[in-house]
C-alpha cells in the first residue's frame, strides 16, 4: 500500500501508569498498558484491534483522540504530529464512539442538544434564529442518516433503546465531519441482532462518506465481517497482525487461536 494513502500512523506508542505499592504507598511501579505499539490506518479502511479486557486496546483509542497523553511514541495524522494540534482541531479529524451508549449520552440533554452542539462546533454557527434553525435541520438529517426519525430531536436518552442510543452516538460523531472514527467496543453492550445492525450501519457510512475506522473489540468474529486488516493485542503489545481473512483462517499466534476458538459465530 502506498504510504501516501496513510491517514494515521503510530510509532512505538507507549503508555505507562504509575501504581503505588505497599502499606505506606512509598514505592511506585509502572503498569505498561501499551508497550511499544506501531501501526497505520489507510484512508477508507476499517482496521480491527482485538484483545481481551485489560490488553491496552482502549488506552490506544484514548491516546489517538487526545483523551490520554502517551508516555512515549508518536501519533501522526496525515503526517502531522497530533501533539502539535489543538484539541478542537483534532476533534474535527478524529472522533470516538464509546462502548456504553447508556453512559456516553448526557441524560439531562435532549437528542437535539447533544447532536446540535457538535454541529455548532463544526460549523461555528452563531446564536441567531436563522443559525439555530440550520443547526436543527442538520441535526434531523444526521438522525435520519443513522436510521432514526428527525422528530425525536426533543426526546431524551432514556426514551431510547440501547441500539438507538448507539445510533445517536454515531450521529454525534458524524456531526464533526471526521475522517477517522475510533469505535471502542461499539456493539459489546447490545443484543446480538442489534449488533449486526450497528455494524452494518458503520460499514454503510464508511462507503457513503469515505470514513476510516479503528474498530476496537474483544471479538475477533465481529472484526471478520467488517475489517480489511486486524491486529491482535495482548498485555500491551501487538502479537499478530495482517489481512483479516488470513489471520482468521491461518492464525500464527497461540493467543489468536485461543480467541478464535472461544467466540461463537455472529449471525450477520
Amino acid at each position: 500500500m502506498n504510504s501516501n494513502n496513510r491517514l494515521l500512523e503510530v510509532r512505538n506508542l507507549k503508555k505507562w501508569f504509575g501504581v503505588e505499592r505497599g502499606i505506606f504507598k512509598r514505592s511506585v511501579s509502572n503498569i505498561k498498558a501499551v508497550d511499544g505499539v506501531s501501526f497505520h490506518i489507510n484512508k477508507g479502511e476499517i482496521l480491527g484491534l482485538v484483545g481481551e479486557s485489560g490488553s491496552g486496546k482502549t488506552t490506544i483509542g484514548k491516546m489517538l483522540v487526545g483523551l490520554l497523553n502517551p508516555t512515549q511514541g508518536t501519533i501522526l495524522f496525515k503526517d502531522r504530529d497530533v501533539s502539535t494540534m489543538k484539541r478542537s482541531r483534532l476533534g474535527l479529524k478524529l472522533q470516538i464512539i464509546f462502548q456504553n451508549p447508556f453512559s456516553s449520552l448526557n441524560p439531562k440533554l435532549s437528542v437535539g442538544t447533544i447532536i446540535g452542539e457538535a454541529v455548532r462546533l463544526n460549523n461555528r454557527t452563531g446564536d441567531n434564529k436563522h443559525a439555530q434553525e440550520n443547526v436543527m435541520q442538520a441535526t434531523k438529517r444526521l438522525l435520519q442518516t443513522v436510521g432514526l426519525p428527525g422528530h425525536v430531536v426533543n426526546d431524551y436518552p432514556h426514551q431510547f433503546s440501547g441500539g438507538q442510543r448507539q445510533r445517536i452516538g454515531i450521529a454525534r460523531a458524524l456531526a464533526m465531519d471526521p475522517e477517522l472514527i475510533i469505535a471502542d467496543e461499539p456493539v459489546s453492550s447490545l443484543d446480538i441482532s442489534i449488533q449486526a445492525q450497528i455494524l452494518n450501519l458503520l460499514s454503510d457510512l464508511k462507503d457513503k462518506y469515505g470514513l476510516s475506522y479503528l474498530l476496537i473489540t474483544h471479538d475477533l468474529n465481529v472484526v471478520r465481517h467488517v475489517c480489511e486488516r486486524v491486529m491482535v493485542m495482548r498485555n500491551g503489545k501487538i502479537v499478530e497482525e495482517g489481512v483479516t481473512s488470513s489471520v482468521y483462517n491461518n492464525p500464527e499466534h497461540p493467543y489468536t487461536e485461543k480467541l478464535l476458538s472461544s467466540i461463537p459465530e455472529l449471525p450477520l
